[in-house]
């Protein structure tokens, strides 16, 4: 009967939404095997991510037999709120619901200086890295930035029960009072976002990290469902990918139909983990699981380590165990080894597992690690066999080296991005930064070659 009851809802979920697309298999990235989230620098909650202490147990994992490997090769640097110390108020960096105080251009600029300006956090990180280079060598694969853009808000101050768009003082772009009753001004604010996250990163000359994508922090497309395709086209024209990490409940009809809104990968929230009453079922799981399957979805891994939902095994032996359904569940049903997996920690849940002195949390994190070990040696693998074996070895027409794609007897190729932007044509050497590219040779041969 059980069996029968778990059929039934699987086949109920994946018939939610006419309009998605039916893929049947899990979705994967080219770019990053395991991005983590990291929140930061808007709410007191929020860790310190210049501290090396704060970040170590994000970048590597100190095992239970003393040893110390390399761990996430991610990180999806984000904020939903900005404080202003000057007025005591909160703001939203991403549509919150009704009564919210919509951000303005000074707080979007605090929050992107704080990550990416000359003392924020991704220079710390690229200092860690650098430093434990010295101990670990070579990580498996180069680190990755995907950061968390801020978009235009809806104000709901005077509207407690519901947010507008409407004019406040959000401030001036390229010297035009922003004004977000106007479509035009929704996108042109979001399309400086997009700038200022490319700029200022360049500007930081860093050495061990890549900037490969941008995610949208907005967990639901109900308030920029209407330009959000537009601004993940916009991305790709900087050569840049589009990551999202949909909610559960109430949100089929974005999250079925990612690809359509612009979104390169998108990955769901079993939404498993989190207080509620009542607690989800471990179907939660069983269900998300199929249906990311179906609609061509990563999923999420979650835990956090703030009351009532706490994973520490010191406080609460079931939240505990719901993170261990996770890691069982991704297991006995192909996630770990066929999909795209996000990883979060609420504001700081690695830094207190790794702290904690309980040999269940140790046990725990041990094992997610050696998981994420595992599969970033399969990616590795598999980049490096793709960067010696084209897709045509018998007759290959395009080579990838070091900081260069060289293409020969084929004058009328092109260079294309994973996002299908065109790039470069013609043959000779066209100098490329790290990584994979599709290469067609005009005639309906294609390649697919990694850039080191």
């Amino acid at each position: 009967m059980k069996k029968h009851l778990i059929t039934l809802l699987f086949a109920a979920a994946a018939l939610v939404s006419d309009a998605a697309s039916v893929h049947n298999k899990f979705r994967v990235d080219t770019e990053v095997c395991d991005p983590v989230l990291i929140y930061t620098g808007g709410l007191s909650k929020r860790a310190d991510w210049t501290e090396a202490r704060n970040i170590r147990p994000y970048l590597t994992h100190g095992y239970a037999d003393g040893t110390r490997d390399w761990f996430y090769d991610s990180f999806i640097y984000n904020e939903t709120n900005w404080y202003d110390k000057a007025t005591g108020e909160t703001r939203v960096l991403v549509n919150a619901g009704g009564g919210q105080l919509p951000a303005n251009k000074g707080d979007w600029d605090n929050y992107l200086n704080h990550v990416l300006g000359p003392d924020g956090d991704l220079h710390a990180l690229d200092a860690q890295i650098d430093v434990w280079k010295a101990t670990l060598g070579e990580p498996r694969l180069r680190h990755k930035i995907i950061m968390g853009m801020p978009f235009p808000c809806k104000d709901g101050r005077g509207t407690p029960k519901a947010c507008e768009w409407k004019k406040f003082n959000f401030g001036e772009i390229d010297g035009e009072d922003m004004d977000f009753s106007r479509e035009a001004h929704q996108l042109k604010a979001a399309y400086y976002a997009v700038d200022e996250i490319i700029r200022l990163f360049n500007e930081g000359n860093f050495k061990n990290i890549d900037l490969v994508g941008i995610y949208c922090p907005e967990e639901t497309l109900y308030s920029i469902s209407h330009i959000i395709r537009r601004i993940n086209d916009y991305i790709h024209t900087k050569d840049l990918r589009t990551y999202w990490i949909p909610f559960w409940t109430g949100n089929d009809q974005y999250a079925l139909n990612w690809a359509e809104y612009g979104f390169d990968i998108a990955y769901r929230q079993p939404n498993y983990f989190f207080y509620a009453n009542p607690l989800p079922t471990k179907m939660r799981l069983y269900e998300c699981i199929d249906q990311c399957k179906t609609y061509g979805l990563g999923l999420e891994l979650e835990f956090e380590t703030s009351n009532p939902s706490n994973a520490l095994y010191e406080f609460s032996p079931s939240y505990h165990q719901r993170l261990i359904d996770y890691l069982d569940y991704f297991e006995k049903y192909g996630v770990w080894a066929e999909s795209g997996v996000a990883h979060y920690g609420g504001s700081k849940g690695y830094v207190d597992m790794a702290s904690s002195m309980s040999p269940e949390n140790q046990a725990v994190m041990d094992r997610l690690a050696d998981i994420v070990r595992t599969r970033q040696k399969a990616m590795a693998e598999e980049l490096a066999g793709v960067e010696s074996s084209p897709v045509l070895p018998e007759s290959p027409f395009a080579y990838a080296g070091q900081g260069e794609i060289f293409i020969s007897n084929a004058p009328d190729a092109t260079i294309y991005s994973l996002a299908g932007i065109a790039l470069f044509h013609g043959e000779g050497s066209h100098s490329c930064n790290p990584g994979i590219y599709i290469v067609s040779d005009g005639h309906g041969r294609t390649c697919k070659v990694s850039v080191r």
